[in-house]
């Protein structure tokens, strides 16, 4: 099971403290996934679609806690999901408009997020639990960090960008296909959302994630960088003695005085050494300082030549 759909199934078991919560939650449901359907004689339906089996699960348990309501639902077989599985929830025409009045949501007015049923702020967070889950969706977070709402309408999509501000959160949009995007990216934006919409298990397991990642990373940099030093250090001793081999052999080691001479012979017969090591070999002991100057006055002696 993908990463986006345990955190939907963490929501569908999540136990809204009150009814108002309820209300919003499936509220936030029909406004990503609510269609209306007009018939003769100003008959309405209201269908709610999903792929999401647990999703589906959730909207009708929603209808008969908050309307008393028990839908219709039907099983379909979508050619664009592969031959998979998506559920329709279909209310009646009896029933429709007192669901659709209830959720705040007026037909063939601009679309929104319903005052009425997000004036708490507990309820602005069901609802926005409820578009996540009609909508929704988020990726491994192992892999990256995209947390997106998939609406079909532009309205709809700034009105749920301005609701997400409300808890200064900010959203990005965009377009796929002929739908409206309402993204946030950045671990720290994606786990507060998850909080705020009550995934708190998918919020530490993205947290753990990221710990780990930031782990792995900060091992990798630190081996990066010794390993950095190794060669450098490498190249240092290797250009070292090669200018120490051709000083002494153009000059002869007499000519050098004894500080140099010491360490010249110290440098060729332990050419893996650091400084620091080469100094303690010195009598009496000399510091990394020393010794990196003592090499450079030999470099820059076999360079005269």
């Amino acid at each position: 099971m993908s990463y986006s759909s345990q955190t939907k199934d963490e929501l569908c078991r999540f136990e809204p403290d009150s009814v108002c919560c309820l209300l919003a939650e499936l509220s936030g449901i029909v406004s990503a996934a609510g269609s209306v359907l007009l018939r003769g004689g100003g008959e309405k339906r209201l269908l709610i679609e999903t792929e999401n089996r647990s999703v589906a699960r959730r909207a009708v348990r929603l209808l008969g806690d908050v309307f008393d309501v028990q839908p219709e639902i039907t099983t379909l077989t979508r050619a664009r999901l592969g031959g998979r599985s998506a559920y329709r929830i279909e209310i009646g025409p009896g029933e429709a408009p007192f669901v659709l009045e209830g959720c705040g949501i007026a037909v063939a007015q601009r679309r929104g997020v319903p005052k009425e049923v997000t004036a708490r702020k507990c309820c602005r967070m069901a609802f926005l639990r409820g578009v996540f889950l009609a909508s929704g969706s988020v990726t491994d977070p192992h892999k990256e960090y995209h947390l997106e709402f998939v609406l079909g309408d532009e309205a709809f999509a700034a009105a749920v960008q301005k609701l997400i501000a409300r808890f200064d959160l900010s959203a990005g949009t965009g377009k796929r296909r002929q739908s409206t995007l309402v993204y946030l990216k950045g671990q720290s934006a994606i786990t507060d959302m998850l909080s705020i919409i009550g995934a708190q298990s998918a919020r530490f397991e993205m947290e753990d994630a990221f710990i780990r990642k930031e782990l792995r990373n900060n091992a990798n940099r630190a081996t990066n960088c010794d390993s950095a030093n190794v060669q450098r250090a490498v190249a240092a001793a290797s250009r070292q003695t090669l200018a120490i081999e051709r000083l002494i052999a153009a000059r002869g080691e007499q000519s050098l005085p004894p500080a140099l001479l010491e360490t010249a012979k110290l440098r060729l017969a332990n050419p893996d050494l650091s400084l620091e090591e080469l100094g303690q070999l010195c009598d009496p002991p000399v510091g990394k300082s020393g010794v990196n100057h003592r090499l450079r006055k030999l470099e820059a002696m076999a360079e005269g030549l």
